[in-house]
Formats: structure tokens, sequence, C-alpha cells
């Protein structure tokens, strides 16, 4: 699995990016709209700060990843460390 994970990763990355763009954007245009024509009172600056969000948690997910393959033995888990004795 994370060999595959670890060959994929530009386009799982690529993919969510796209996606939660796309969906963020979307609710954008829904709440633009819906303050234009119905009055509601729907804060457009959240739309931005969800971006911030995901692109936060996104760079979480890769430094992890990165972290686990860059840092350990293959075939070992990260935060194993042997007895150095």
């Amino acid at each position: 699995m994370m060999k595959w994970l670890e060959q994929n990763i530009a386009v799982i990355c690529m993919a969510f990016g796209l996606l939660s763009g796309m969906f963020v954007m979307f609710s954008w245009g829904v709440g633009y709209y819906a303050n234009a024509l119905y009055g509601m009172h729907f804060d457009i600056f959240s739309c931005w700060q969800g971006m911030s969000a995901m692109g936060t948690g996104l760079v979480g997910l890769l430094k992890w990843l990165i972290d686990s393959t860059k840092n350990t033995l293959p075939g070992e888990y990260p935060g194993r460390e042997k007895d150095i004795r």
C-alpha cells in the first residue's frame, strides 16, 4: 500500500486539490448568488478560509508521507525506534 501511495502521490494530491477547489468555488458561487438574489448573509470570505484549511491539511499530509518514507528503514513503521544500547 505504501509503495503504491508513494508512486501515485502526485496524482492523488492533484485530484484532491482539484476536487476540493471545485467544491469551494461551487460553494462560493452559490453563496454569491444567494446573497444577491435572496438577501442571504453568506460570508464569502469563509471560502478562502476553507481553501487555506485544505492547503494546511495537504501540507501536513505531505510532510507526514515524506517523513515516513524518507526517515525510516524500509519495512519498519515510523516512530518505533530501536533501543540503541
